[in-house]
């Protein structure tokens, strides 16, 4: 359910005329989510939903009303938590405007910025699309790709390889 009012907060910021202003204001407040205290005071009953938006709106200082009006929406309707969430969301939408994907690469070793690079010129010309890859470190051997967007998931493990390897040559004995 959450997903879905995220998803229809961020398509109508999205088609707004402030969009650009509206992303780069939401996305400051974001950022302000790192901080426990004010977790904690967001997700607080004890404070007034009025005592909220004015406390999200001290930290942006002077902004245009369709923000202002924003924050209202998303105060008075319990939501100012779901903040992060919409910028996310909207990263997303923008990114599918100018055909740009995102992806992870899962390894046992940190991989190196020229490799990764290399990776992402690959995938983008076999899905003619722009490729960001992100880099992070697991415990399984070999290395897995994944663009979730596009549905897509290549993985290589030397185990499996050994395995298939094996099976192959008892095959043919």
């Amino acid at each position: 359910m959450e997903c879905l009012v995220v998803k229809k907060y961020a398509k109508a910021i999205f088609l707004s005329k402030d969009a650009d202003y509206i992303c780069e204001q939401l996305n400051k407040i974001s950022q302000a989510f790192s901080i426990s205290r004010f977790k904690a005071i967001l997700e607080s009953y004890d404070i007034k939903k009025e005592k909220k938006i004015e406390f999200v709106m001290s930290i942006l200082g002077e902004v245009k009303p369709s923000l202002h009006h924003l924050i209202q929406l998303l105060g008075l309707n319990s939501r100012l938590a779901l903040i992060p969430n919409i910028v996310e969301e909207l990263k997303k939408q923008k990114a599918l405007e100018e055909n740009i994907y995102f992806g992870t690469i899962y390894s046992k070793e940190s991989l190196e910025e020229n490799k990764i690079n290399e990776l992402e010129q690959g995938l983008s010309k076999r899905f003619d699309a722009k490729i960001k890859l992100d880099s992070k470190q697991t415990d399984q051997q070999g290395i897995k790709i994944s663009l979730e967007e596009l549905g897509y998931e290549i993985s290589f493990s030397m185990d499996n390889l050994k395995t298939k390897l094996n099976e192959y040559i008892l095959k043919i004995i």
